[in-house]
């Protein structure tokens, strides 16, 4: 293998917090420190735990014997910013750790563990992972996966990474001038090129650079280029589009707009009522360059073609449906909304409220916060979307190995426009451009793709999936004091109503316990309470738990949260702050008819009415401010109970938006077998850092949106609700264990790449409520209302002739509420019970 002396190359390293995000990855010097082969022997690497090294065939074979395998190395090499890059075919799971140690830090920690990605399929891969080492580098440890299993390195090689000394540190185009902030992190000054004038640049100083727009086009291209003597030029291209500039524009409709398109097919804008609401600027570009395009039809559409390349338009409605061919990579439509931004959403990474930044730091802030270009693999929907005060600017497409950019504001091109685009050689997309919310955008993307997709294949009958929850809980979660929310030991054994009433829903039988205590399931189930003539202590406890709820209301309807996780937000409050009190004292109204708990209920949807952002519902490890789909389940739930009690059809308007909101993240498509209907649940990570659930999907989040989706369908017929929830229970079940230790219990998230199973492991009870809800069945208390009446039952119930009549089990002794008042029913099969 050739190695050569001093290489050039770029990569993306994420500054502390730049002033602006530079989507061109920063030049790079690269500097080769070692590297091994393997053709003779282990050259110096050693087992440490669970694992044996061989050298055969030119290749380090590692057996992995137990789920913590690790071999190291002692070295003596230089540190600094280094990268090791090998090649290696992996048949066990989990990711790759690399641990370190230095001169200057003898001892291995987790202030020294860098990760990595591996494929566990048994084919060669590269991959690399960084890692700043203090000092001298003593030791190199590495973790190739957390399994039995094995692994083959066919080389290693260990690089020194220094940043070019010099980067573009901000750039902003204005109406007649494009200016740039260079800026020089070398402890000497720089002599440097730029526009065809020189300039020098202090130790560790920044510059300001202006060149005059030439203004006479509707795009003028910028191509910076920084020349030093013996470094590596420079590079960046940005598009600079000139409002004022005319050209003998071809007129297309478009719904209340109209579309200009520039002969050349260079570009193209939208106005309405003189108004500029977007440009398509430029409409396609490769690699920085604009290719020269021939207009050959014009009609209802409209056709360009250049040197290995084809562009065509048309208009229908409010949409435009673009289609790019190309030899080459390239990049468009380049979509450019203007105006001051309402809302933006990137599906599964970004969800934007007024005046908001993308990729920023609030809500991840290691280098995955950097969404501007991200693994389409995260994009959960093919959409990304802009609202401004001009228009709602939004794009599909169908093809999801697609590359997506997104930025707000477009420091792309360094304008305060809002910018997205897609990336490839064969890109059809379609835009609309409405006056309509973010909502509408959603709902029209998930329609344009021909509506919800076809559900997965259940991985068992109903039968079988009742048998495998039992199993889980009779199993590890069960002990004689009761059961564990999950199987490991930090969550203490109860006897939880929510387990008891699962079992007894499953089989007919009561758990032996004195007592239950309220609670153990993401989807509360209380029957154990109303089958065992223990009503009246649920009522008891619900009423503590409202009147707990009310006195921290606020007076103007609001909850507030104070503490760790409000850092970065604007207010003390959010959406699923208030939405999930909301959602429980409306829920006891709906059951029990109790008027403090409707009025508290209430007093918190007008105040929910000014938000637009799902976030705010995981407090517990999450920012106040981060997007979250808990926060639309209970938004939906709360407002659909609000319409119920009521009759209030705004309530409906406002459940039907917060049930749009969940969407997004809800993968609508896939290319792993657990994958369709899977639910990220937030924007964002855990304190900040890690773990970052973008791309990784939390099921049980999505199940308790899934039922809230129960709970609306009856009412709303904009999407199948009830087709939407059953695709997110299919795949709770798919991720479900199938068998072993854990069998029956739902990971609390699942590595899409690997279909690894990730801790913690949770119990399947509201999965049964959820599919029980869906099967149309009663899991906990159905309410029947007529006549001024409300009766909640543990079984099927309607009210008529003043009536109640219920279906319930010929023997049973139950209990039911009769407007909030327990009755004691000894079943006959069917019941009717007077209420007058």
């Amino acid at each position: 293998m050739h190695w050569i002396a001093l290489l050039l190359t770029s990569v993306c390293l994420a500054d502390a917090e730049p002033a602006q995000i530079n989507p061109v990855p920063r030049e790079v010097l690269v500097e080769p420190i070692h590297q091994w082969t393997f053709d003779d022997d282990t050259q110096g690497w050693v087992a440490q735990n669970e694992c044996q090294l061989t050298a055969a065939a030119g290749s380090l074979v590692v057996r992995c014997t137990g789920d913590d395998p690790f071999f190291h190395q002692s070295l003596d090499l230089p540190g600094g910013p280094l990268r090791l890059t090998m090649r290696i075919r992996c048949q066990a799971s989990g990711p790759g750790t690399v641990y370190w140690t230095s001169d200057r830090s003898p001892h291995r920690g987790e202030d020294k563990v860098s990760g990595f990605r591996l494929e566990h399929d048994g084919q060669w891969h590269e991959v690399s992972v960084r890692f700043p080492v203090d000092g001298r580098l003593s030791n190199l440890r590495i973790d190739p996966g957390q399994t039995a299993g094995s692994v083959e390195i066919d080389w290693m090689r260990l690089v020194h990474e220094q940043p070019h000394p010099l980067y573009i540190q901000h750039v902003t185009t204005t109406g007649d001038r494009v200016r740039l902030v260079v800026k020089n992190d070398a402890k000497e000054p720089i002599e440097f090129a730029a526009f065809g004038r020189s300039h020098r640049i202090g130790a560790e100083a920044t510059v300001e650079i202006e060149r005059p727009l030439r203004g006479t086009t509707p795009l003028e291209k910028v191509a910076i280029e920084l020349q030093a003597a013996g470094l590596a030029p420079v590079r960046r291209t940005i598009f600079a589009h000139n409002a004022q500039a005319e050209a003998d524009w071809i007129a297309l409709p478009l719904g209340q707009f109209t579309l200009q398109v520039a002969p050349d097919g260079s570009t193209a804008r939208v106005r309405r009522d003189g108004q500029l609401a977007a440009v398509l600027a430029p409409l396609m570009h490769c690699q920085g360059d604009v290719p020269a395009l021939e207009l050959i039809e014009r009609g209802a559409s409209l056709k360009f073609q250049g040197d290995g390349v084809t562009l065509e338009l048309t208009t229908a409605g409010d949409e435009i449906s673009v289609s790019i061919t190309s030899e080459k990579p390239c990049e468009g439509p380049v979509v450019r909304a203007i105006g001051s931004l309402e809302q933006g959403l990137l599906a599964g990474l970004e969800y934007l409220g007024k005046g908001e930044r993308s990729s920023t730091k609030i809500d991840v802030e290691t280098a995955e916060h950097l969404r501007f270009a991200p693994d389409p693999m995260k994009v959960t929907m093919p959409l990304t979307a802009f609202v401004t005060d001009r228009a709602s600017v939004a794009m599909t497409w169908s093809d999801m190995q697609l590359q997506p950019t997104f930025a707000t504001p477009n420091f792309f091109d360094g304008a305060d426009d809002h910018r997205m685009a897609l990336q490839g050689t064969k890109i059809d997309a379609v835009i609309r451009v409405t006056r309509q919310p973010l909502r509408e955008a959603i709902l029209w993307a998930v329609e344009k793709q021909g509506g919800l997709p076809p559900l997965p294949e259940p991985p068992r009958t109903v039968p079988e999936q009742w048998k495998l929850c039992l199993e889980a809980l009779n199993g590890p979660l069960r002990t004689d004091a009761g059961w564990g929310h999950c199987v490991e030991d930090r969550w203490a054994r109860h006897p939880h109503a929510d387990h008891a009433s699962t079992i007894w829903r499953l089989t007919g039988k009561v758990p032996e316990f004195p007592q239950f205590v309220p609670g153990g399931s993401h989807v509360r189930n209380g029957t154990i309470y109303f089958v065992t003539g223990r009503a009246d202590a649920w009522i008891q406890q619900q009423r503590h738990r409202m009147e707990a709820l009310i006195r921290q209301q606020k007076p103007d309807g609001s909850f507030r949260y104070q503490g760790k996780y409000d850092r970065g937000h604007f207010e003390d409050t959010a959406s699923g702050v208030c939405a999930k009190p909301a959602a429980d004292l409306l829920q006891y109204a709906y059951v029990s008819g109790d008027s403090k708990a409707q009025a508290a209920g209430i007093r918190a949807l007008e105040f929910m009415k000014r938000f637009r952002t799902p976030r705010g519902a995981q407090l517990w490890e999450v920012g106040l401010h981060t997007p979250d789909q808990l926060a639309s389940a209970y938004l939906v739930w709360a407002y659909a109970r609000g319409f119920e009690l009521t009759g209030n059809r705004e309530y409906l308007q406002h459940a039907r938006k917060w049930a749009l909101s969940g969407i997004p993240f809800t993968y609508l498509w896939s290319c792993r077998p657990i994958m369709l209907y899977a639910t990220p649940p937030v924007f964002g990570a855990t304190n900040w850092r890690a773990p970052c659930w973008i791309g990784l999907p939390v099921q049980w989040v999505g199940g308790v949106y899934a039922y809230a989706l129960t709970v609306l369908a009856p009412h709303d017929d904009s999407l199948d609700w009830n087709r939407l929830a059953r695709g997110i229970l299919i795949s709770a079940e798919q991720q479900q264990f199938p068998d072993g230790p854990y069998v029956g219990l739902l990971p609390d998230s699942i590595e899409l790449r690997s279909q690894e199973r990730r801790p913690w492991r949770i119990n399947p009870c509201a999965l049964v409520s959820l599919r029980m809800a869906l099967d149309g069945q009663v899991d906990f208390l159905q309410v029947a209302t007529a006549a001024g009446h409300r009766v909640a039952a543990p079984f099927p119930v309607v009210i008529r002739d003043g009536q109640a009549h219920i279906k319930g089990i010929k023997g049973l002794s139950y209990q039911i509420l009769v407007d909030g008042q327990v009755v004691n029913i000894q079943s006959q099969g069917t019941d009717v019970v007077p209420l007058d």
